[in-house]
């Protein structure tokens, strides 16, 4: 009651239900429960095989399912969960589709190694020179990388191995036999040439000889023998050794020269101490010529000179270039001393009494300093100085005459200025012009004229007032400029001292060479000395910034004229993958680095491109080939495609007929090697077509068992009324014909869904002896059957059978969740059983049971 409240509520009295009766066959026991802990404990996989297919509850058989590893009992499992229990089948599919994978990876697997086994066999054949090693181990690479293979296909793999390793060892030993011969003539010429390398050495030691008796004791001229001698054992190999023999016999003989001269004219070390010694020119020059020998020496054998000679070089160079520039100073004395005259006696033809004077001044001096060195002047040059103090006597007194009239006219100009409103810069420029020429009138003046200049001080003070603002405000922005500059100066340096240039953002350097260098412009006017100043820091700066740009160019250039050298031996590369691989390397290695000077960056780009097309024109003819043959493979597979797509067009019984055929053409088309941007297609059409096979067939085995159901229910209708025939007693004679017609219906009949003849056979034997009672027993028991079909397909009962649906329900849960129907096949026997229905009845029932039927189906 407890539970009735929980279904129905608390609240609402409850009725009992009066239910029909309900048929039981016969009662059993009722069988032990089976938990879940049960399964967890259990690792019997035939027991768990047991649980999976008659487990009472769907979460037992999905955990004994789950628990089955065995590939033969999932297989057993499937075929009886397919149309049993759809969850455990799902779990069961799910690991026979895991087994079925790794058998097509097997395959597959199977098929990369018999791949790679043909191209070693093909590789077999092919010149073992450098490029043989390394696609061979290209091969074993791949041969590792599949895994564990059939015991033939690595039986054959190793045959095919082994013929590629012994063709390398052949190969090995040949090269071995030559790079001995190379190895013996190499070590002749390294004997040879270190009997030059000794040559050349010991012309040194002879240089560095102290003494004559040094040369004697060392007995160069034997030990010059022995080398040559040396020399003559390495030309025995027939070896190309005529210009390093041509060369030792030159030194040879140069050496010897060298002993003789040594032996002559004394060793380094004493020409040396002879110019420390020297005081008068006739030694300096003996200790030269001697010099000058040992130098000529030095270079016919190529040797630098000792330390002790260009030691004694210097010095000589010393005295000859104190004696030079003293004679070169006294010819510029006099030189200067002439030109000075000169200038002196243009001023004053010119009438620059002042200039002319000051000159005159300087040339007094200067006269005194020469005649102190050379005693006395040249007499061109005294002659010029006679006539410059003739001209300036007359120009003194005509100076005096004439320049008073002229002040007084400039301090009349100087005074109209004042009062006029031209522009301060213009103003500025005639005040500064009329200041000239006042300098200019002055010169040379003996006369006191103070009164004059203080006339011309004055009206200059008054005609310069208005531009003296114009100017401060001009020297204020210049100021203003000038300090603008030095901050930019500032971070200019801060930037090249802060910035890091390893990994610069050249776009931005450059960016900010150009922004420094306009804003620069922008700071104008500025102080002039100040501002020169600052220019050179600022020009030094900018040339340090410029010099960092340069060097990323200069280094980029260098990267890429690498990669256009790599990109040319790529042209030789007999590996065309490699070399496009590498050359796509070398792309996008370019795309990294940054640009150089424009026109020769695009000079290099262009010589790189022209590599660079050269190895893809190549490819793409490697491809246009490969792509013939992947055509052919292609039209193969379209062949064998339609093949098959003419056989889904045949009948189900011309399609079992040719199943041998259609077996070949599957094979023919999983043994093409197939086109890696068409595989795809082509098997999925391949596929379809098989597809469209099984479809027909599966079609027509749907049908039959369509048909077969529909067979079995025409033949349950006509044993139900010849049951209905029996039940109203008619003629023996009627019952005979009809019994008759049924046995020949049934036996006429070609199929009969799979397990359930049986049943239709017992029915059929019973059909005599069948009752009224039996009728209304069974036409009840039909009912509950009915609902009980409805329960498990989870569909609706009618209104009328709602009470009846509910009583059924109630008694399940009083008997306990183990008594619910898990599967519609025993529902279809004990359906077949029950017979003499009604016909009032029976073909509301039928039509609910076989829709529930279609749904456990679908």
């Amino acid at each position: 009651m407890k539970l009735l409240r929980k279904l129905f509520g608390a609240k609402n009295k409850v009725e009992p239900i009066k239910a029909a009766p309900i048929v039981v066959a016969e009662v059993k026991p009722p069988k032990p429960v089976i938990t879940l802990d049960v399964v967890e404990q259990t690792n019997d996989e035939n027991e768990l095989l047991k649980l999976a297919s008659d487990g009472t509850t769907s979460p037992l058989r999905q955990a004994a399912a789950e628990k089955i590893h065995s590939r033969e009992l999932l297989e057993q499992l499937a075929k009886t969960a397919k149309t049993k229990d759809k969850n455990v089948f799902k779990i069961v599919k799910a690991k026979l589709d895991v087994f079925k994978a790794e058998d097509a990876k097997l395959a597959e697997l199977e098929i990369s190694a018999a791949r790679i086994c043909e191209k070693l066999e093909r590789h077999v054949h092919q010149e073992a020179d450098a490029l043989f090693k390394a696609k061979l181990s290209v091969l074993e690479s791949e041969w590792a990388a599949l895994g564990q293979v059939s015991t033939d296909i690595q039986n054959r793999y190793q045959v095919a191995l082994s013929a590629c390793e012994n063709k390398m060892a052949a190969r090995a030993q040949a090269i071995a036999d030559e790079e001995e011969k190379i190895t013996l003539d190499q070590q002749a010429l390294q004997l040879a040439q270190e009997a030059y390398n000794n040559l050349k050495a010991m012309a040194q030691d002879i240089y560095r000889a102290a003494h004559i008796d040094d040369l004697v004791n060392a007995n160069y001229e034997a030990k010059i023998q022995e080398l040559g001698n040396a020399i003559r054992l390495a030309a025995n190999r027939q070896l190309p050794l005529e210009k390093l023999t041509k060369e030792f016999e030159q030194r040879k003989q140069q050496t010897l020269n060298l002993i003789d001269q040594i032996k002559t004219s004394g060793t380094a070390q004493q020409i040396a101490d002879m110019l420390q010694q020297a005081e008068d020119s006739e030694t300096i020059k003996n200790a030269q010529q001697k010099l000058q020998q040992f130098a000529k020496s030095a270079r016919e054998l190529g040797e630098e000179l000792p330390e002790t000679l260009h030691a004694a070089k210097a010095k000589l160079d010393a005295i000859w270039a104190e004696r030079h520039q003293a004679e070169q100073a006294a010819k510029n004395s006099l030189r200067e001393f002439s030109e000075l005259a000169r200038k002196g006696l243009w001023a004053a033809e010119q009438g620059f009494v002042r200039k002319a004077r000051a000159i005159q001044k300087e040339l007094e001096e200067k006269r005194v300093q020469l005649v102190a060195a050379t005693q006395e002047l040249p007499k061109g040059i005294q002659a010029k100085l006679d006539d410059f103090e003739a001209q300036l006597a007359k120009l003194g007194d005509w100076h005096e005459f004439a320049v008073t009239p002229k002040k007084e006219a400039l301090i009349s100009q100087m005074q109209a200025l004042a009062s006029s409103s031209i522009d301060p810069e213009v103003l500025a420029t005639k005040i500064h012009e009329l200041q000239d020429s006042w300098k200019e009138v002055s010169k040379g003046a003996q006369q006191q004229d103070d009164d004059l200049w203080q006339q011309f001080q004055q009206a200059s003070a008054v005609a310069y007032a208005p531009c003296k603002e114009f100017f401060e405000a001009q020297s204020a922005a210049r100021e203003a400029n000038l300090t603008k500059r030095r901050e930019l100066v500032n971070q200019l340096t801060a930037y090249l001292n802060g910035y890091d240039f390893t990994n610069a953002v050249w776009k931005d350097v450059e960016q900010t060479l150009k922004t420094a260098r306009a804003e620069w412009q922008t700071y104008w006017p500025v102080p002039r000395k100040a501002g020169n100043e600052l220019q050179k820091e600022f020009e030094t700066l900018m040339e340090q910034l410029f010099g960092k740009i340069t060097q990323e160019y200069e280094n980029n250039k260098a990267a890429k004229q690498q990669l256009i050298e790599q990109a040319q031996t790529l042209l030789d590369n007999a590996d065309l993958r490699a070399a496009t691989e590498s050359v796509k390397q070398l792309q996008a290695q370019w795309k990294t680095i940054g640009k150089s000077w424009h026109k020769e960056d695009q000079q290099l780009w262009q010589e790189f491109r022209k590599h660079c097309d050269a190895i893809f024109a190549r490819r793409s003819e490697a491809f246009e080939a490969a792509k013939a043959a992947r055509d052919a493979v292609a039209q193969q597979a379209d062949a064998l495609i339609a093949q098959l797509a003419d056989f889904a067009n045949r009948s189900v019984e011309e399609l079992k007929a040719a199943k041998a055929e259609i077996e070949a053409i599957q094979a023919s088309f999983l043994a093409l090697d197939l086109p890696k941007e068409a595989a795809k297609f082509l098997q999925q059409k391949f596929a379809a077509g098989l597809t469209a096979i099984a479809t027909k067939r599966d079609s027509a085995r749907a049908q039959a068992a369509e048909q077969s159901w529909k067979d079995l229910l025409n033949a349950l209708d006509a044993i139900r009324n010849y049951e209905l025939a029996v039940i109203a007693q008619k003629p023996a004679e009627q019952l005979a014909t009809e019994k008759n017609a049924l046995e020949v219906l049934i036996a006429n009949t070609p199929r009969w869904p799979n397990g359930y003849f049986n049943s239709l056979q017992q029915r059929l034997a019973k059909a005599d002896a069948i009752t009224a009672a039996d009728q209304t027993t069974n036409t009840q028991a039909m009912k509950i059957l009915t609902i009980r079909a409805e329960i498990l397909a989870g569909q609706e009962s009618p209104a009328s059978d709602k009470q009846a649906r509910m009583a059924y329900q109630v008694q399940l849960m009083q008997q306990g969740f183990g008594q619910r129907d898990t599967s519609f096949e025993p529902l279809l026997t004990e359906w077949i059983l029950l017979s003499g229905v009604s016909n009032a009845d029976y073909a509301t029932l039928l039509a609910r049971f076989n829709h529930c039927r279609e749904q456990m189906m679908a």
